[in-house]
């Protein structure tokens, strides 16, 4: 077996975090003829993480110059480039998906301290352009509180959908891998990492057309779809989560994400 040299890359606060995860993705890629090096982004430039004998690139930092790198030297990315440069940037995702594709989402605007929108129509959810995992996604009830959001400036508002609901749809190889109902009694988001309560669930045809419509667009390694709904009905886009995290399918399924994705992974370099 031609043996293949990953790098696995994280961020370091997200390395140590899913330290485990980590482990559990290097102990897999032996038996399947691979070995798996971590390296973090804060480590050197992005061409500096690559050696001469480096076969692919696991890119967990949501930073896309890591994927550009790995792009020159012709070399495999975990997920593609483009996946990695529009999804963590949450208007680009609006922009290129919503504006250019059509796929339906929730009316989003950016916008910068100082320069707030005329005649604008409260409640609204102001959010990072750059978060994950519910972070500074607040929400607002009148401009004085769309004043006082201190999240990164420039930042987003975006029309209120159904509140404390979403299903997160785990994509693997470009299948639907599995899929989590997230739900919210005590707060307007509904992540599993703020308390949210989650069940596996098996997506409905809408839910599966509106991801294959994304796919056919952006095809997707290992990520997450978010899907949100509409009050007056039908499904939405929220986000892709590029580095999407497996906590919820360890706890609620008897999957093996790492086995599987590295397993998925030397199917695609053979």
């Amino acid at each position: 077996m031609n043996r293949k040299n990953g790098i696995l890359l994280y961020a370091p606060e997200d390395a140590a975090r899913n330290r485990w995860f980590i482990e559990q993705l290097c102990h897999y890629a032996e038996p399947e003829g691979m070995s798996l090096r971590l390296c973090l982004s804060d480590s050197g430039e992005p061409d500096e993480i690559f050696s001469e004998d480096s076969s692919f690139l696991i890119n967990r930092s949501r930073l896309a110059a890591y994927s550009q790198a790995a792009d020159r030297r012709n070399l495999p990315c975990i997920n593609s480039t483009a996946v990695t440069a529009i999804t963590n940037d949450k208007y680009q995702t609006y922009l290129y998906l919503h504006g250019k594709h059509d796929i339906p989402m929730a009316a989003t605007q950016q916008i910068r301290r100082g320069s707030l929108p005329e005649n604008q129509r409260y409640p609204l959810v102001a959010k990072p352009a750059d978060g994950h995992g519910g972070a500074g996604v607040t929400w607002i009830r009148n401009e004085n509180g769309l004043l006082k959001y201190s999240a990164a400036d420039p930042f987003l508002i975006q029309e209120p959908v159904v509140t404390g609901w979403d299903v997160r749809i785990y994509i693997l190889g470009g299948e639907i891998y599995s899929a989590v109902l997230r739900t919210s009694d005590s707060d307007f988001r509904s992540n599993f990492s703020l308390g949210g309560k989650a069940q596996i669930i098996t997506p409905d045809t809408e839910m599966r057309e509106l991801v294959d419509r994304v796919q056919q667009i952006l095809p997707l390694d290992f990520a997450g779809v978010d899907l949100l709904r509409h009050p007056e009905g039908g499904y939405l886009l929220g986000e892709i989560e590029d580095a999407v995290g497996c906590r919820m399918l360890y706890q609620l399924t008897a999957l093996d994400p790492a086995k599987d994705f590295i397993r998925y992974l030397r199917s695609r370099l053979s």
